[in-house]
């Protein structure tokens, strides 16, 4: 009695739970059955705490194989879960389950689809956006060849915009010394008729006809001129290609020089595109690459056009190349000048690829769930590589199309063969699952090996990193409450803050991390340089920032802060060139789309620039 009197003393708490259970299980049991496992779970609790000398210590290690955690050292224990009897653990260790089993109708309650991995012909898109622009080789400028001050006598064309021919006449002009060089080649033709010296008399004919030609007449007007010999007091300016008038320098009336620009004609209908991609997406790129583009004036109407040059310098302010692309035009719908949303493809031939959502990221590993038999299941970690690909084998293969849901791949480098079942619905149900816990917990690191911020960049670094992502959070803030008035001064606030990291990175000759922390702050020193214009350019510049700070974090410790200090979010809405931003709670608070759909999104499962 006096031991059973110590122990109520020290552990209270524990045995007044024990007794609530055991006489609640007691009131519960209206049937026999009931009344008897109610009986022995209470008896059982009680010999867990060592309140009832039921066991015998004989030294051996019990579990139960239904709650592996279960163990105790007293043989003819039973569970105090499920009351099963514990039985004998050879070894003394109780090892993880290596499978999860279930039954036919758990599968299917669960909505557990499996599907075989095999070689694929996989796509990968990239989105982002671009400017159109005149095609330099189909624009030409036209100039006043004739010397001296000139004067403008008729203008044939009033505007700009103005569609002419090749050949058909612009302007005319009043030219002196073009009168004189005319009156120079006549008198050489006549002088050439009636001498008996051609050679000489040839020579200063053809001399006279070359200057003409100085002078800008064509080889039709000299002839002309030749066989009328009147000269002409005006020299007609001629459209050199069939196009469109964009630029009229002139007034009808004005002296102009020689090397004055007079027109520009332009054909619009093949048309540049130049669009901006990032440096880690370059290898995506290449010179034929097929190319959609849309514009916000024909809405569902899309464009097809083809990369024609890869600029070979990186702007370090931004990280990006430009991409030069050819558009055809020929209906005329698009306009120099307008703003497109950019579409292109890189195909991958034969590639052993899983769909996205079999994947499950741990953070530091990528796990898949394997069919291990019939209703059998096993974590299996992966290697991965090109990761949000298409599949071609769609019914539309000559077209990405914008707005599409079509299921993306991962290609899979190492851990699966061809033919091999994984889970592709449902593999977040089975990750729940407690026992399935117990299955994975093998495959993650132990909690004491994760880092803090701190651990891998030191404390002034990390209190750097983590000032610069405050001043983020603000400029998120502000946009996803639509207060554009403010956001000049939250990306002030943002380089200041990349300015002291990059400072500080580079007094602790932080190598990669002193390089990224001031191309952060050269691209911030660019887009708080001049004031935002409208919503639509504040939220393409947070675009660019949340691109390059999502880039420097994911290399330098921020996956140490993920799932805890910082989240990952994804808008398919978002049509700035970039669709993800960091946030500091789990919360979805989009400042892609603002107040209008601000809830819009998904959470990422790990960190990715």
């Amino acid at each position: 009695m006096r031991k059973i009197l110590e122990f109520l003393g020290r552990h209270w708490g524990v045995v007044a739970s024990l007794v609530a259970i055991a006489a609640g299980g007691a009131a519960l049991a209206v049937s026999p059955h009931m009344r008897q496992r109610a009986d022995a779970a209470s008896r059982a609790a009680l010999a867990w705490a060592g309140l009832m000398e039921s066991s015998t210590d004989t030294g051996k290690v019990f579990w139960c194989p239904m709650h592996p955690q279960i163990k105790s050292n007293k043989e003819n224990a039973v569970c105090p879960i499920c009351n099963m009897a514990l039985v004998e653990l050879e070894g003394g260790v109780v090892a993880p389950p290596q499978h999860l089993t279930l039954t036919a109708q758990q599968i299917q309650q669960a909505g557990v689809v499996t599907q075989p991995v095999l070689r694929r012909d996989l796509v990968r898109v990239l989105d982002t956006t671009g400017r159109i622009d005149y095609d330099e080789r189909r624009l030409k400028k036209i100039t006043s060849w004739v010397r001296g001050k000139n004067r403008i006598e008729e203008l044939h064309v009033n505007f700009m915009g103005q569609q002419v021919e090749q050949g058909e006449p612009l302007a005319e002009l009043y030219s002196p010394e073009l009168l004189v060089a005319q009156q120079e080649y006549l008198s050489a033709l006549t002088a050439l008729s009636g001498s008996s010296v051609r050679g000489m008399q040839t020579a200063l004919l053809e001399s006279a006809r070359q200057k003409l030609r100085y002078q800008g007449l064509t080889e039709a007007q000299i002839e002309e001129l030749r066989e009328s010999r009147q000269p002409q007091d005006r020299i007609p300016i001629e459209a050199p290609i069939g196009g469109t008038v964009v630029r009229r320098h002139i007034q009808e009336g004005q002296y102009v020089s020689e090397g004055d620009v007079l027109f520009e004609v332009a054909d619009l209908s093949t048309l540049w595109l130049f669009a901006d991609v990032y440096e880690d997406e370059l290898p995506l790129v290449e010179e034929g690459t097929s190319v959609e583009l849309s514009v916000s004036n024909r809405p569902g109407e899309t464009f097809m056009g083809t990369v024609a040059f890869i600029d070979p310098m990186v702007r370090p302010a931004t990280r990006t190349v430009p991409v030069r692309i050819d558009v055809e035009n020929r209906e005329g719908k698009l306009l120099p000048g307008m703003f497109a949303e950019v579409r292109l493809r890189h195909e991958f031939p034969s590639m052993l690829a899983v769909p996205e959502h079999a994947v499950l990221w741990s953070g530091q590993r990528s796990v898949v769930i394997e069919k291990a038999g019939e209703g059998a299941f096993r974590p299996t970690e992966v290697r991965t590589g090109q990761k949000w690909l298409h599949d071609t084998s769609a019914k539309e293969t000559t077209s990405v199309g914008f707005g599409e849901g079509r299921v993306r791949y991962h290609e899979v480098l190492e851990g699966l063969a061809p033919g091999d079942e994984v889970v592709t619905a449902g593999a977040f149900l089975l990750n729940s699952e407690s026992q399935f816990q117990s299955v994975l917990a093998k495959m993650l690191p132990p909690e004491s090996e994760r880092a803090t911020l701190e651990e891998v960049l030191g404390e002034p670094l990390a209190s750097r990193v983590r000032d610069t992502l405050d001043a983020y959070f603000q400029l998120s803030a502000t946009l996803a409450e639509d207060e554009i008035q403010y956001v000049d001064p939250r990306l002030d606030a943002l380089a200041g803050a990349a300015t002291a990291l990059a400072q500080s990175a580079a007094g602790a000759d932080a190598g990669d991390l002193a390089r990224d922390a001031r191309n952060f702050r050269d691209l911030m020193v660019e887009l708080s340089a001049s004031p935002v214009q409208d919503a639509r350019d504040a939220r393409t510049r947070f675009g660019k920032i949340s691109h390059q700070l999502t880039r420097l974090l994911e290399k330098h410790g921020g996956n140490t802060l993920y799932g805890d200090e910082l989240h990952q979010f994804e808008c398919g809405m978002a049509k700035v060139g970039y669709e993800r931003w960091l946030w500091w709670s789990p919360e979805i608070h989009n400042p892609y789309m603002g107040q209008k759909m601000l809830t819009c999104g998904k959470r990422l499962e790990t960190l990715e620039p």
